[in-house]
């Protein structure tokens, strides 16, 4: 089913939203001025080898040391050892998360439209999702524009690539190298380690990896629009046509229900439609959901787990997507005895990721009967982004943050509101909320103060 982006912005940032039918799939969040760490490449200085780690800290630039580990991403694979002092070409993997520094490969991926090139390497692989004669067609063809276009260079092929022609997987290649060597040449004139070519923001990532798909690109920002514009005059010239600007969101945020979805994304209460339910608790360490079961329909326990473990399967897949959820990731599933219908909601789990599944290493049950899975983390997860710790109970629970309580009001009091209104919120809600409407020069807003509505939230009261 083809899909829309649909791209918001305040003075806080820049929430994009892939959509199918009326569905939204993935939220990305980015907060406006911040260097795009992941999956940016970096001239580095190695500043201290740690065997006992397997690896060695990095001066990238930034304010905490980066670890780059010895033993590659790719099948445990070991690269060259440094020496402190050296010069080194990395690209991140994970931006810095608390008290730890950004983590880095050594393994640079340029991705393109059809392709992700591998410089330095001489791997060439085909997405999972495609059929065995294609991935050897396409491997065939590989080694045959490589070893007269790029000779030291490797490639992956992502799944869209079936319906390239030859000279569109070409043309993508040597775009990918002539982006190559400029960064080789920036990396030898730069002098001190610093950044090298910064990723795409989160809205041109996401045109990116669905082009294909897209039917409607739709932004409320002359500057995004202009950005994506000019991206897409290069990448795919027929979606500027669909790239449009509106000034007025309040139909895209009510068709989508986008406040909605934000709540339940936040609760860690999630309801199916047989009755049963999913706890999601994120830690620091790991995330842990919990799978319960509604009323009893089948004819034994074993039957009545298995259907409402496969229904769970799919919920699953689509929470830790929409919430962006990575690490480690443990699952309580309700308990079955039989292996065979293990391995069916394990399938069930794979298929439910569909692209993403490339992303996701399912490791099994353990003895416990507690499913482990890892998905690869980037950064914050949505819920993090969006929340903060609660100053009434001291940071005991989790509220909305001020960014998502931004983000939500600034759309509604620009949006479909004729007239003076009362706006209430909570006391301790009031000085941001205050400056909220200062900046935006809204003048139609009447604030009062009301401990009985929930902090960082609103209620908007229309005078009749």
């Amino acid at each position: 089913m083809a899909k829309s982006l649909l791209v918001l912005s305040n003075q806080e940032g820049f929430f994009s939203f892939l959509i199918e039918g009326l569905e939204i799939q993935k939220i990305k969040v980015e907060r406006r001025g911040l260097l795009r760490i992941v999956d940016s490449i970096f001239k580095g200085k190695v500043k201290k080898v740690v065997k006992g780690m397997d690896g060695a800290f990095v001066d990238i630039g930034l304010e905490k040391e980066a670890y780059l580990p010895f033993r590659s991403q790719c099948k445990g694979e070991h690269t060259e050892p440094l020496k402190v002092g050296e010069e080194v070409l990395v690209q991140v993997l994970r931006e810095p998360v608390g008290e730890k520094g950004a983590k880095l490969t050594r393994r640079i991926k340029l991705v393109g439209k059809y392709v992700i090139c591998l410089p330095a390497t001489s791997e060439v692989k085909c997405s999972s999702k495609m059929e065995k004669e294609e991935k050897e067609r396409l491997k065939d063809m590989a080694m045959r524009l490589l070893s007269q276009h790029w000779p030291n260079c490797g490639v992956i092929f992502r799944r869209h690539a079936s319906r390239a022609s030859e000279e569109e997987i070409l043309k993508d290649i040597e775009n990918l190298k002539k982006l190559w060597l400029k960064i080789l040449k920036k990396f030898s004139a730069q002098k001190k380690p610093g950044i090298l070519l910064e990723e795409h923001p989160s809205y041109v990532r996401l045109i990116k990896d669905h082009w294909y798909e897209l039917e409607e690109i739709v932004v409320d920002s002359p500057y995004v629009w202009n950005d994506i514009v000019a991206f897409l005059e290069e990448f795919e010239p027929s979606l500027v046509k669909k790239t449009v600007y509106v000034k007025d969101v309040a139909p895209y945020i009510n068709r989508y229900k986008i406040h909605e979805t934000f709540r339940k994304m936040l609760s860690k209460y999630v309801w199916l439609k047989s009755g049963g339910y999913l706890v999601i608790e994120e830690t620091e360490a790991m995330t842990v959901i919990d799978v319960n079961s509604g009323e009893p329909y089948g004819e034994s326990h074993e039957e009545n787990a298995v259907s409402t473990n496969l229904e769970a399967a799919k919920e699953i897949a689509k929470q830790i997507l929409l919430r962006d959820i990575g690490g480690i990731i443990v699952i309580d599933f309700i308990d079955m005895k039989k292996q065979e219908n293990r391995d069916l909601v394990i399938k069930a789990l794979q298929e439910s990721f569909g692209e993403e599944a490339c992303h996701i290493q399912i490791y099994g049950f353990t003895k416990l009967g507690l499913l482990e899975m890892a998905r690869r983390k980037s950064g914050e997860s949505l819920s993090s982004m969006l929340t903060e710790d609660c100053p009434l109970c001291k940071g005991k629970g989790k509220v909305r943050s001020k960014s998502l309580l931004a983000f939500e009001l600034e759309g509604d009091l620009k949006s479909g509101i004729h007239g003076i209104v009362d706006l209430y919120v909570n006391p301790q809600s009031l000085s941001t909320v205050k400056s909220l409407i200062e900046k935006n020069g809204i003048k139609y807003v009447n604030l009062v103060e009301d401990p009985n509505v929930d902090y960082n939230d609103y209620e908007i009261h229309y005078r009749i």
